[in-house]
């Protein structure tokens, strides 16, 4: 048995930490000693040992492990033969009583590789189907839905704990992860721009109030206040959508755009890269091995969606303006979601911020319905 098990959840609405707590609850009817830390813009704290068993919960990202996650492992100190097992989350959801599971794609299977890199030994490999979260796309499930999914990923996590903390080995999701491969494509293209592109499609409607809750609760820090009379949250490239700002302000505030979208995408289909090489390096460079056109679109699209959103952000300090963008965003009439029986104090700590009262945090009941 092991001596000491350290769980890391990267989570926004908390679907990441009911996993990871669930984890916890079978180690310590073990006699197990548990740590819990949150994957967030700061380094995370280990100290290998062979006694010792890291878990690592996580929500998939573009059929792939997300960024903050990657660079965490990659933070990690040498495993030195620790134990590691990892439980990537997939977007599970069920509509007129039929489920339909997420699919993890490469999540468990990278992560695994950098922890077999850096040193560590890993026991295990499991996709968990929870409620999807991500309310940009789609309304939030209903109680009904979400308790039947949660029902179903309960006992298989405790499971795949009971195997683990016996020493024994665990390896799961062999076909979503070859899926994952011929999808790899897809993920590299959210890596590289689809994340940063996604985070640019929040906006704070007229409902919002300036609370800076949603700054608050960012793990990794990436929204700010600004604005020269009324602080107004602003999304930066360091957003990773972990959907915490909009699942958790309590004025239904936060919101996506599909017109932001549409903006973003004229903008940056504008063959700059085609007009730069024509007319300012006419020399040949197919010689070259990597795509000077590729790195000169890139960098132009994220530059110009930059500026772009700075003059949106702007223009949303007009209150008729930012009334009359919510009224057209799709997520105004969504209901929220964020996993129920968790109450972001059970996580608040891993922030670093204060919490007032329990009723700060949660929904407008109007939200809820």
């Amino acid at each position: 048995m092991f001596e000491t098990i350290v769980l890391f959840f990267m989570t926004g609405t908390g679907n990441s930490y009911q996993v990871a707590a669930w984890f916890a609850e079978k180690a310590a009817a073990l006699g197990v000693e548990v740590q819990m830390q949150q994957i967030k813009r700061a380094n995370l704290s280990l100290e290998p040992k062979r006694s010792t068993l890291c878990v690592f919960a996580f929500p998939t990202h573009g059929f792939t492990a997300p960024w903050l996650l990657l660079k965490q492992i990659l933070c990690l100190p040498r495993g030195k033969g620790t134990a590691a097992a990892i439980l990537p989350l997939r977007a599970g959801t069920r509509i007129k009583g039929i489920s339909f599971p997420g699919m993890e794609g490469t999540a468990g299977y990278l992560a695994a590789c950098l922890l077999l890199w850096k040193g560590y030994r890993v026991k295990g490999v499991l996709g968990i189907d929870m409620p999807s979260n991500w309310t940009a796309v789609h309304w939030g499930l209903s109680k009904e839905n979400t308790e039947f999914i949660i029902a179903a990923a309960e006992p298989k996590v405790k499971h795949f704990a009971n195997v683990i903390l016996n020493r024994q080995v665990y390896f799961d999701g062999i076909v979503p992860f070859l899926i994952g491969l011929w999808l790899a494509p897809i993920s590299v293209m959210y890596l590289l721009l689809g994340q940063l592109m996604l985070s640019k499609l929040f906006f704070a409607s007229d409902k919002c109030i300036s609370c800076r809750k949603c700054a608050k609760l960012c793990p990794k820090q990436a929204i700010i206040m600004a604005g020269s009379n009324r602080k107004r949250p602003y999304w930066t490239y360091s957003c990773d959508s972990c959907m915490a700002c909009m699942n958790y302000c309590p004025y239904g505030a936060v919101e996506v755009s599909p017109i932001i979208g549409i903006l973003f995408y004229f903008i940056g289909t504008i063959p700059i890269s085609t007009y730069i090489l024509s007319h300012f390096v006419p020399l040949p460079l197919s010689w070259l091995p990597i795509s000077w056109s590729g790195i000169i679109q890139y960098i132009y699209i994220l530059i110009s969606v930059f500026l772009a959103y700075r003059l949106l952000h702007t223009a949303l300090g007009w209150r008729f303006f930012s009334m009359f963008l919510s009224k057209l965003s799709h997520t105004r009439y969504f209901r929220r979601y964020h996993a129920p029986n968790i109450n972001v104090k059970d996580f608040i700590l891993s922030y670093e911020v204060a919490v007032d009262t329990k009723n700060e945090l949660m929904y407008d009941n109007r939200n809820n319905k």
